[in-house]
């Protein structure tokens, strides 16, 4: 029996189970014969000699020309150079064809995203679509991951304004620091991620303090809902520019908003949150805490 470890990583590649077991062992015992080769991997001939002539065509190996028709593998490098470089072409033919479609029409749904790479994913996607004004409310795990979209958003002359939790600054971004960050970090269950385009869509998430896991995500191109939005977290960002640069404006009304404040009234569905994801993992923060 071989070693086919390799063969789940070309799998993903594209490469059928037999092609991923040919290249491999072509890789450690080139030059070899299909006849060899079917009954090193413990496969028929027949499929065997399909197989190859698919790698062939892939260029993942080169036949000899003459009777014995010996195989050798492609050295990896040059074969992932090769693979990268079709997937780059056939990327951007998909991409011009796609483009040329009709645009869909209008759509209000709501819909999951269960991933990190899905959350972080769609949105870079949100901020590179983005082209008047970014609102964004982001604990430190995705802002760290967000940081170079948020600036090449700024960069094109798109407004970009964002709620922090550290003292975090991104050139031509306006950030605004929560005066009470260490409280809001303990309390909520999870790394927050808000982020709102153009008032036409919004990603809500939240992840785990680890950011390996999605608690909750939601992603919606309803305008209705994004202009929604956009005004929660306008008005978040007012309130606490508000309270970190004019204190003392603050001080005059911070009664009355202590008295609607989710973190300050807590209310019973804050505390419904953090049951449901008490079990999920813990940042040393909420720890030390403990």
């Amino acid at each position: 029996m071989i070693d086919n470890d390799y063969t789940r990583p070309l799998q993903a590649l594209g490469f059928t189970e037999i092609e991923a077991l040919i290249y491999g062992y072509l890789v450690e015992n080139s030059p070899a014969t299909g006849y060899r080769i079917s009954h090193a991997i413990g496969k028929q001939p027949p499929n065997t000699y399909k197989a190859i002539v698919t790698l062939e065509d892939k260029g993942a190996i080169i036949v000899e020309v003459g009777d014995k028709k010996l195989c050798r593998a492609v050295p990896p490098a040059e074969l992932f150079n090769n693979l990268e470089k079709r997937f780059m072409q056939h990327r951007r033919e998909a991409s011009r064809a796609l483009e040329a479609l009709s645009r869909q029409s209008p759509d209000d749904g709501i819909y999951h995203l269960k991933t990190v790479d899905q959350v972080i994913q769609r949105s870079r996607a949100m901020l590179e679509r983005a082209r008047g004004i970014v609102l964004c409310d982001l604990f430190p795990g995705p802002f760290g991951l967000l940081a170079d979209s948020l600036s090449d958003s700024a960069a094109r002359g798109v407004l970009v304004a964002c709620k922090v939790y550290d003292d975090e600054q991104i050139r031509g971004v306006k950030t605004y620091q929560l005066t009470e960050h260490e409280q809001a970090l303990d309390i909520w269950p999870g790394q927050q991620i808000s982020i709102i385009i153009d008032s036409e869509e919004y990603l809500l998430g939240l992840l785990s303090r680890d950011m390996t896991s999605v608690h909750e995500a939601v992603w919606s191109s309803s305008t209705f809902q994004s202009c929604i939005h956009h005004n929660n977290v306008a008005a978040e960002i007012l309130f606490t520019a508000i309270k970190s640069g004019h204190p003392a404006l603050y001080a005059s009304f911070e009664e009355e908003l202590n008295q609607i404040s989710l973190l300050t009234f807590k209310p019973s569905g804050l505390e419904t949150l953090r049951q449901r994801y008490r079990s999920a993992p813990q940042s040393p923060r909420e720890d030390d805490t403990s």
